[in-house]
């Protein structure tokens, strides 16, 4: 049974409250779209922040599989290039020289050997200082595409209605169309 408005007459009561219901049933519907939107927007921040961190770690593994190789190489390099000093010194006292010429000769081959050795090192510290910054650069990336996927998660958050938003959106919109038809 439908009651009379103090200020409304009898005939314009039945439109005020079809006014009412329409604006409770829209605020409904709406709410219940921006939910379903919130619910889409925040599994696609889950996702994303989830492929953050998988491409972080693929990353990291991959630069750290380079790393290691760059360290097996020289390694590599430097017993080559110890095996060649060796040898250049066997020869050089097979040929069985002897006084200051075979010390100068033996002392071009050591110093000929430690430059190249000290380069191969130059050479490691340099890599392992690259791949320290490569690792700082997958960092930020990785922290930027989560800080991303938060804010879109927050944003989610704030486009979610609840009943109270809900029943508040229809009161106004009854009290617009009450005071329309006063």
């Amino acid at each position: 049974m439908c009651f009379a408005l103090p200020a409304l007459g009898a005939a314009v009561a039945p439109l005020f409250y079809g006014a009412l219901g329409l604006g409770a049933v829209t605020e409904i519907v709406g709410a219940n779209r921006a939910n379903q939107q919130a619910e889409i927007l925040g599994g696609q921040a889950a996702q994303e922040g989830a492929s953050a961190n998988l491409a972080f770690a693929r990353e990291q593994e991959g630069l750290g599989a380079r790393l290691k190789e760059d360290r097996k190489a020289n390694a590599q390099e430097q017993l080559a290039l110890a095996k060649q000093g060796l040898q250049a010194k066997g020869q050089l006292l097979a040929a069985e020289r002897s006084g200051l010429t075979l010390d100068l000769l033996l002392g071009d081959v050591e110093r000929q050997e430690g430059e190249a050795k000290s380069l191969l090192e130059q050479t490691m510290e340099s890599a392992t200082q690259q791949y320290r910054r490569n690792t700082l650069g997958l960092t930020a990336k990785r922290d930027d595409r989560l800080n991303a996927a938060k804010s879109k998660r927050n944003q989610a958050q704030g486009m979610t209605r609840g009943p109270l938003d809900v029943a508040l959106g229809t009161l106004s919109s009854g009290l617009s169309s009450y005071t329309s038809l006063v």
